[in-house]
């Protein structure tokens, strides 16, 4: 009876935390797989998301639709309570045996007046065994930085390992707004053609690019890694700080949650919910109770006790 009754909480534990994640009522919830919460929305001008920066343009020309955002039209693979995950873009030249330059496409992204930023999870990244790559970008001054991928052999290389050896990488600032990539090569690849015709660049999350010998020769590299390898991009509400936005007849944060300042640099707020409180902070009435208390022992933790736990009987006053 106990399991039964600790198996019907689970299942409101589960409604109430994908409540956290609700969109706006009356507005589509989803787009293809992607669950979209407010305060972003569905829909251009259709007032279900926080502000029109916020919109999510769904595709539906694409089966399954496929969820855009549309201020940048970057498409998005994920919606986390501070990130964002969008479809790559991977810059690449590629040579003939002689050195003949027979395919080239250069990058560059740019979110400025946006409410978005590159996250330092991603790192400029640069894979080929005779390549020089440049990023210049702005994220409230000027950035430039690069790295150098020089190999002759696949022999000398391993697998995993981004150090300089056909693979490099070097981080790229908190804050970023806009980046382009320059891409070139010290011998048009003419030395190691053989088993490495093109160059390639990106700016992507650290924590799932893994370089492989392979990719040298791996026709679908380019498109793999824009499929695979997302780009991170940091979200808050407006440019004030939280003591700022408080003072706002617009504040975001609704009742039982707490303001938290975007780690940035550029100003910017997220809000959270209050320990002990679930829901979504953003969507009216707020966050509410946890339907679980936090220190409510699971089945598993009563069967390591060696009494009995038994019911608490109220003090007489």
């Amino acid at each position: 009876m106990f399991n039964f009754l600790w198996l019907s909480l689970l299942v409101l534990v589960a409604v109430s935390a994908a409540a956290a994640s609700t969109a706006k009522p009356g507005c589509q919830s989803k787009c293809g797989d992607l669950t979209v919460p407010y305060p972003f929305g569905i829909g251009i001008g259709t007032n279900c998301s926080i502000s029109s920066w916020y919109d999510i343009n769904c595709n539906t020309t694409f089966n399954p639709p496929k969820p855009f955002l549309a201020t940048t039209n970057h498409e998005i693979i994920d919606i986390s309570d501070k990130e964002i995950r969008i479809k790559n873009s991977v810059a690449a030249r590629c040579y003939t045996e002689t050195g003949k330059l027979t395919r080239q496409n250069p990058i560059s992204i740019s979110l400025t007046v946006t409410p978005y930023s590159f996250s330092e999870k991603n790192k400029f990244t640069v894979v080929g065994c005779d390549d020089l790559a440049v990023i210049i970008g702005s994220s409230g001054r000027n950035f430039t930085s690069g790295c150098l991928s020089v190999c002759s052999d696949t022999e000398d290389m391993n697998d995993g390992f981004c150090t300089g050896i056909g693979c490099c990488q070097t981080p790229i600032p908190k804050g970023l707004k806009t980046f382009a990539s320059a891409l070139g090569s010290l011998n048009n690849h003419t030395r190691v053609w053989p088993f490495d015709p093109c160059g390639y660049a990106f700016v992507g999350d650290q924590d799932v690019f893994q370089f492989r010998t392979s990719d040298f020769t791996d026709q679908s590299f380019q498109n793999r890694t824009i499929e695979n390898v997302p780009i991170v991009i940091d979200w808050a509400i407006g440019n004030l700080s939280c003591s700022e936005a408080k003072k706002s007849n617009e504040f975001a944060c609704l009742q039982k949650s707490v303001c938290v300042d975007s780690d940035t640099g550029l100003g910017g707020i997220r809000c959270n919910c209050s320990t002990g409180y679930e829901g979504n902070p953003y969507l009216s009435p707020g966050c509410t109770a946890s339907a679980v208390p936090a220190n409510m022992d699971t089945p598993a933790m009563e069967q390591k006790k060696d009494v009995v736990a038994l019911p608490r009987i109220p003090s007489s006053q």
